[in-house]
């Protein structure tokens, strides 16, 4: 986002941009999104404190360009009663025209308005080594012909509590169901959940050993409109319940030098997208589905701030009876302490997201790391 910004007093705060999505800008085939292919979205609000525990925000986002034009007021309260907790109330009112054709009955989509209340409530007690949040918003959208009433109820959550000086627990928790409301409706109800805990690894005295161990339940079924998969995006992914256990580890074997391994393995059931040719439908059973991933990497600290990652892997599916090897190759580049950004290129077919049920990831990527 690029903008300007306007502090009069320290209680009022006014801003003004121009915010890019990235769906907007690097991939222009996904016109299925409710985001505009050629530009982004003019942003203007303002936050003002009203009291020592209480503040309030306005925003207005205009997205004018494209087929799928929409303008939207976003209202809310942010309540901070002590150190520990924080509550954000607040609600999305706004509209969205389409000009876009179905494909499915190549008529051209109905304009819809939208209503999304929500609310916020996050925990952080530093002393305690304990972070909390939760986030609960509902949508209903209406439209005069009732061919895209739908209400969608959005849930998230996670914790990160510090067990120890050197173990760190980890949990979240995303879902998103839809409910058609009318019998008119071109939506199919789409459910998505994932859920996951983790134990991580991270010694103070002697970091050279860091680890994490994360369990990952998933359930990502689309509705009849949806190309998407939910929980990574992939177009014509197929449907998924999946079970996914996961270890990464990584080894200081020498002051510029890092090795590591991942071991990941997933078993559940898939829906595959019918052969239709519209990668709206799916096929009428599940299919039992399952994975071993194996990845061994080196992460060679050239000169200052500067890293050369170098990747094996090997992906194998025994219901698929097949076994495939990759490679990658990245440059990061520090940021700080706790933070890189990278390029590199995908040699091979697959991801290391094991969530990924398509073979489409060869390539050049960019990637972004946090730790802690």
């Amino acid at each position: 986002m690029a903008g300007i910004t306007f502090d009069p007093n320290p209680d009022e705060h006014y801003y003004a941009g121009y915010r890019f999505e990235p769906l907007r800008t690097f991939d222009i085939s996904k016109s299925f999104a409710l985001l505009d292919d050629r530009g982004g979205t003019l942003v203007v609000g303002l936050k003002r404190r009203l009291d020592e525990y209480a503040s309030a925000y306005a925003e207005t986002s205009y997205d004018m360009f494209g087929q799928k034009r929409s303008l939207a007021q976003t209202y809310g309260i942010l309540f901070t009663p002590d150190s520990f907790w924080s509550v954000d109330a607040g609600t999305v009112v706004g509209q969205v025209r389409d000009d876009t054709t179905d494909p499915l009955t190549n008529l051209q989509r109905s304009d819809f308005d939208r209503y999304a209340p929500s609310l916020a409530v996050s925990y952080v007690d530093d002393e305690a080594g304990i972070k909390a949040n939760a986030r609960g918003e509902v949508r209903i959208e209406d439209s005069s012909d009732h061919s895209r009433d739908q209400n969608t109820y959005l849930f998230a959550g996670g914790l990160s509590w510090k067990t120890s000086e050197d173990w760190r627990f980890l949990a979240n928790i995303d879902a998103v169901i839809s409910d058609a409301r009318s019998p008119d409706t071109v939506f199919q109800d789409t459910d998505y959940m994932e859920a996951s805990i983790g134990y991580a690894y991270r010694p103070v005295e002697d970091d050279r050993l860091n680890a994490l161990f994360r369990y990952t339940w998933l359930y990502d079924m689309h509705g009849n409109n949806q190309l998407v998969s939910g929980s990574t995006g992939d177009l014509f992914a197929p449907a998924q319940r999946s079970h996914i256990l996961s270890m990464d580890v990584d080894y200081d074997l020498l002051p510029r030098l890092t090795v590591g391994a991942k071991y990941g393995f997933r078993y559940g059931e898939v829906k595959n997208r019918t052969d239709d040719g519209s990668g709206t439908g799916f096929d009428e059973d599940w299919q039992i589905s399952s994975a071993h991933l194996g990845i061994v990497r080196a992460d060679l600290h050239v000169v200052k701030n500067w890293d050369v990652l170098l990747e094996g892997r090997v992906m194998h599916m025994p219901e698929a009876q097949t076994t495939d090897l990759g490679a990658t190759a990245a440059v990061y580049r520090h940021l700080g302490d706790n933070f890189k950004v990278g390029t590199g290129y995908n040699f091979g077919q697959f991801s290391d997201d094991m969530r990924d049920l398509t073979f489409n990831d060869q390539g050049a990527f960019v990637n972004v790391i946090a730790k802690f």
